[in-house]
């Protein structure tokens, strides 16, 4: 319902701002080319497609049973894709009318305010939406966590109640705290996210596509022991922190600047060369040091 509902906001400002009231001719040759901005924003694009990986399994869980591994792909591919490109054309459209963050009055300002506030309104609901899906991944990950720590944990209903309220009141404190400066404060956590999330997410691919072609042994997700799996996977666990030390060189933040950002003009490319480092390592020393798992008999 929320796809329609947001879409619909999203197409009447397209519609406003493309024939009603154009956007004044100069907003498109404002300011000038920046390599920091660009690959800024490229980061931000990635990081917002690797920081999707955990609801994932939230939306693929309610595709048709006989779903393959390619149709849950493409429907959370093109869903996050769409869903994300959309808003951010239309967020490069108002961006020059945008004044201290404040996107709501750059919307007003070049729409009216009649057709702001209808915008709002239709928006207002998908931010709840979107709200309660991270409140319930999180407490997915923190029970997910709890019950690798303690296996023969009964998750009652009551401790699900707890953990998600402890979540909420959490959050809640910290974007009290944080309105003042959010966006400072949110550039950061996003670019903390993103030097963390890089090696993960190479880890995890190259074994999903390269190494074990999608063959999993389920029933080991779920045993204490791993299955047949083992406990760790410590030649994925070497390459994840050789994954996040790679990247410290060029990171190239408010927080901290590397050697090697510092020399190219404080351009940020940590997230780059963490794939283009961790990706062959894994793989090669998959294939040269660790041992195959036994065939699964029950796969994905």
């Amino acid at each position: 319902m929320m796809a329609y509902v947001s879409g619909s906001a999203l197409l009447l400002c397209f519609v406003w701002l493309l024939f009603v009231t154009p956007i004044p001719g100069q907003f498109l040759t404002q300011g000038s080319f920046s390599p920091v901005g660009f690959f800024k924003m490229v980061s931000m694009g990635a990081l917002w497609q690797l920081g999707y990986a955990p609801y994932v399994s939230d939306y693929s869980r309610y595709l048709p049973p006989d779903s393959g591994p390619r149709q849950a792909f493409w429907a959370c591919y093109w869903g996050t894709t769409l869903g994300a490109v959309l808003p951010m054309i239309l967020g490069a459209m108002i961006g020059p009318a945008v004044i201290d963050g404040n996107v709501v009055t750059a919307i007003a300002q070049l729409t009216g305010r009649n057709v702001a506030y209808i915008v709002m309104l239709l928006l207002a609901p998908g931010v709840a939406v979107a709200g309660a899906i991270c409140l319930y991944g999180g407490s997915l990950a923190m029970i997910t966590l709890g019950h690798t720590l303690a296996p023969h944990w009964h998750i009652t209903p009551r401790a699900r109640i707890a953990i998600a309220s402890g979540i909420f009141l959490i959050a809640l404190l910290i974007s009290i705290e944080g309105a003042a400066n959010f966006l400072p404060l949110y550039s950061h956590f996003n670019e903390l996210l993103l030097y963390l999330m890089v090696p993960w997410t190479a880890v995890n691919l190259i074994d999903y596509y390269l190494i074990r072609f999608g063959d999993y042994h389920v029933p080991s997700f779920f045993a204490a022991d791993g299955g047949i799996y083992g406990h760790y996977n410590f030649t994925a666990l070497a390459c994840y922190l050789v994954g996040v030390l790679v990247q410290i060189p060029f990171i190239a933040s408010d927080l901290y600047t590397g050697p090697l950002a510092r020399a190219i003009g404080g351009v940020d490319i940590s997230w780059i060369v963490g794939i283009a480092v961790v990706s062959p390592v894994y793989y090669f020393a998959v294939r040269s040091f660790q041992r195959p798992a036994p065939a699964p008999s029950a796969s994905i």
